[in-house]
């Protein structure tokens, strides 16, 4: 860990070595203001026996200026200043190669007592600095305080009021970055400051408002570890180069390394910042709608005008009598092609099977099933028609007897065709006979 020598020592360097400047590179860095709680709590020690917080901070401080002196306009804002609750004043304005300077502008340890933590009064004085105006230059600052809005004339209603004072910097296009060092901090304002100034760790717990709330917005640091941490990641996401056209880093390169996910209507995929300019997106490319189930033009909807898929087939036709189905296949373009290998109705003829595919056999006109009309049974043409033979009387007593017909007994009419006598006819004349020759003899 460094002491006040070290500060000491890379304060004359900063002395000596004048001509180092970072000013000539041809970049656009971003500016962070360190906004540096220096209040009497910050003599406390996170563990017995070890540093104070103020000096774990100090270093950190250091560590941060020294690592990030040429990717980051560095400044530096302590508070209170000069004491007790006045608004923190920035000692060194944000520029590259800050680090000699913030080492030597660092102050000694708070006082014991006095110094408060005016937090509100002083995020709006720095977010006001002119330092701050050029959002070229991407804007931000970091608070790192151990406690709460504080001053001798406390009440409740001020503590809420460094959330507001975000909102303000927010407003005014500067970020405000927020780390809680050590255990007395207000978990509850700091966690709803991140979360208002734009920088809440990602996927973080917005509501994380109890003492043992995990996974906060802000950056909690418990030890001089964390706090390096914690403001390490800081100045990773302050100078991390955008898609801007500028070199964000100061490294020499502008816009590189920059790739973000992407995706359309077709799939996902990744696209490369040129020149400022997100493109080239490996996304699947929009096509020309086919009838395949597949959305190729990427807007959302499949096969839209088409009346079936590609390739497809479905059965034609009707499946009775002698008729057979076909087959119709989707063409390309989703229409429905004609029926392939279909069976038709037939006139219907006489020979026992359904013809015209209706369901019914030998059905129709009989002139249309037979030559000349000729009925049609069970499959056969009758060629000549049948003799037709009056049905028995049940009762001949009441049966009509044809006008002209012989009476009963009688075996002819006076005038008629020869007909044989009935036998009782016979009879009866032999029996006339035989009684008139017995009258001649007596």
């Amino acid at each position: 860990m460094r002491t006040f020598a070290s500060i000491g020592f890379l304060g004359l360097l900063g002395l000596l070595a004048p001509s180092v400047s970072f000013a000539t590179t041809n970049c656009t860095a971003s500016r962070l203001l360190m906004v540096l709680d220096h209040s009497s709590s910050m003599n406390e020690k996170l563990v017995t026996g070890g540093p104070s917080k103020w000096t774990i901070a100090v270093d950190a401080i250091n560590t941060l200026a020294t690592k990030y002196e040429s990717k980051i306009e560095l400044g530096l804002n302590v508070f209170p200043k000069p004491n007790q609750c006045s608004p923190g004043t920035t000692v060194v304005n944000p520029a590259l190669g800050n680090a000699a300077a913030i080492a030597t502008a660092l102050p000694g340890a708070p006082p014991a007592t006095g110094n408060y933590t005016p937090m509100s009064q002083t995020l709006d004085v720095a977010a006001a600095d002119p330092s701050l105006a050029d959002m070229a230059h991407r804007p931000s600052m970091v608070l790192i305080t151990d406690g709460w809005q504080w001053c001798s004339d406390y009440t409740s209603a001020m503590r809420t009021w460094p959330i507001d004072a975000v909102k303000r910097a927010k407003a005014a296009g500067i970020q405000v970055y927020v780390v809680g060092f050590g255990a007395a901090v207000d978990y509850s304002t700091l966690n709803r400051m991140a979360v208002e100034g734009g920088t809440a760790i990602p996927g973080c717990d917005v509501n994380a408002n109890t003492a043992g709330a995990t996974n906060r917005c802000y950056y909690q640091a418990d030890s001089a570890g964390a706090l390096d941490v914690a403001l390490d990641a800081i100045s990773v996401s302050v100078s991390a180069e955008i898609c801007d056209g500028v070199d964000n880093d100061c490294d020499g390169q502008i816009d590189e390394g920059l790739d973000r996910p992407c995706a359309n209507g077709c799939g996902g995929g990744t696209e490369t910042c040129v020149a400022g300019v997100w493109q080239g997106c490996t996304a699947p490319v929009p096509k020309a709608e086919i009838c395949d189930g597949v959305d190729n033009n990427c807007d959302g909807t499949t096969d839209e005008g088409c009346t079936c898929t590609a390739g497809s087939t479905r059965p034609c036709g009707s499946a009775v009598g002698v008729c057979a189905q076909g087959v119709q296949t989707c063409d390309t373009d989703g229409a429905w092609t004609e029926c392939v290998g279909v069976v038709t109705p037939k006139a219907e003829t006489c020979d026992g099977v359904d013809n015209d595919c209706d369901g019914e056999i030998d059905n129709g006109p009989a002139a249309a099933l037979c030559p000349n009309g000729a009925p049609c049974d069970h499959g056969t043409c009758q060629l000549s028609m049948p003799p037709t033979t009056p049905p028995a009387s049940t009762n001949p007593q009441t049966e009509p007897v044809p006008e002209g017909a012989p009476k009963d007994g009688c075996g002819c009419t006076v005038g008629g065709a020869e007909r044989p006598a009935p036998v009782g006819a016979f009879l009866l004349l032999a029996a006339v006979a035989v009684l008139a020759i017995r009258r001649r003899r007596a």
